[in-house]
């Protein structure tokens, strides 16, 4: 009798494993893509990434851990979406404790990342964020932050390898949202119903930022000396609104401050707090701002003095002004050119033209400026002669 119910207790012992380890797969799977699209939204919204930055970005952490933030590697070493290392595993620790976040968290470790790459990894952030939004755009992304921020050995081979990952897997799943956040209600389906016929138009970096309200919803209310990924979150709205701030997750008087400024403006309870009404109206504010961005930068010209020119600059944002600045050979500073106030200006060349450069300071309503790239003019001794290349 008692090796019967032993043998009955050994079988259902083995149904209750089997039964288990299908469910454990399926929780696995969920908390994977769960991740995936929580990565893909923070980069795209909280970062300001372009799509095809943030696949290139998907593919390394794909490589590295597989979207597990608990992963583990190298001997217990390495930790994380990224497989922080020794020293940076520790930093991301306490950069997390200092920050009141949790560093086992996707938005613990992104808000670690952009730190880290904005202090120690500026090169990278920012080719990362210059990147074309098209599918060899991607590429580029995940072969360059491979090669120069995870610098694996045999980096050249798994460079080119995370490359092909970023542009023929996470490109082809993410390019419709076109920088656009993805609900984690959507979670199982991100990426599988997302056509297009185009390369999302080359849509530059910080257009992708213009959509980011379903990045994170209310979960409290926010009040003075509380932290967290909200409160930051909350905070680079009030950004993409013109108001000055630094997005460091701490809600400060300052922030305070800032929300009091926005609710008056708004005709809601003016206290400082950010209430379900106060979030909700900051996002949706925040989600029509049309980021301010240069889309195509004035040329450099040989032209022959005396010959009208044309300086022409391009962008996209809300309420824009111009003013266009030179810079004499040897000068360290630019000069203000005085008149010219426009997206196209045109100009008699002059003698003392010869080997200047020009830009143009482009400025939106919410204060926000950027400047074009600079365009060289060289004088030419051929008679009438004029060219733009």
């Amino acid at each position: 009798m008692v090796r019967v119910k032993r043998i009955a207790a050994a079988l259902l012992a083995i149904l209750f494993m089997a039964a288990l380890v299908p469910q454990t797969q399926v929780s696995a799977a969920s908390d994977r893509k769960t991740n995936e699209v929580k990565v893909y939204n923070y980069l795209v919204s909280n970062m300001g990434l372009n799509t095809a930055a943030a696949c290139g970005l998907m593919a390394n952490v794909e490589c590295e851990s597989n979207f597990n933030v608990k992963e583990k590697g190298d001997g217990n070493t390495s930790f994380g979406l990224f497989q922080w290392h020794r020293g940076r595993k520790s930093n991301l620790i306490q950069y997390c404790s200092e920050k009141g976040l949790d560093y086992q968290t996707v938005e613990g470790q992104l808000s670690y990342l952009e730190y880290e790459l904005k202090k120690s990894y500026k090169g990278v952030y920012n080719y990362i964020k210059s990147v074309k939004n098209t599918a060899q755009g991607a590429y580029d992304a995940a072969y360059y932050w491979c090669y120069y921020y995870e610098v694996p050995s045999n980096r050249a081979s798994k460079s080119a390898k995370r490359g092909n990952i970023a542009k023929n897997t996470y490109w082809k799943k993410y390019k419709g949202y076109n920088g656009k956040a993805i609900a984690l209600s959507d979670n199982n389906s991100a990426g599988n119903a997302q056509t297009s016929n185009t390369d999302a138009a080359e849509v530059d970096t910080a257009t992708a930022t213009t959509a980011a309200s379903t990045t994170q919803s209310f979960t409290r209310t926010i009040k003075v000396k509380m932290k967290g990924a909200d409160v930051k979150y909350i905070q680079n709205c009030l950004k993409k609104l013109g108001y000055s701030l630094t997005a460091d997750g701490v809600y400060g008087n300052g922030t305070a401050s800032i929300v009091k400024k926005f609710q008056k403006k708004q005709g809601i309870t003016v206290n400082g707090q950010v209430n379900k009404t106060t979030w909700n109206a900051i996002v949706k504010a925040a989600s029509k701002v049309k980021v301010l961005t240069i889309t195509e930068h004035p040329k450099a010209v040989t032209v022959k003095s005396g010959v009208k020119t044309t300086f022409s600059v391009k962008a996209t944002g809300d309420g824009l002004t111009y003013q266009w600045y030179y810079k004499k050979v040897g000068a360290k500073n630019w000069t203000l050119w005085k008149g010219q106030t426009k997206a196209t200006i045109t100009a008699k060349s002059k003698d003392c033209w010869d080997g200047r450069s020009v830009r143009c300071t482009v400025k939106d309503k919410y204060g926000k400026t950027v400047n074009s790239k600079a365009a060289k003019i060289t004088l030419s001794t051929e008679k009438d002669e004029i060219a733009v290349g």
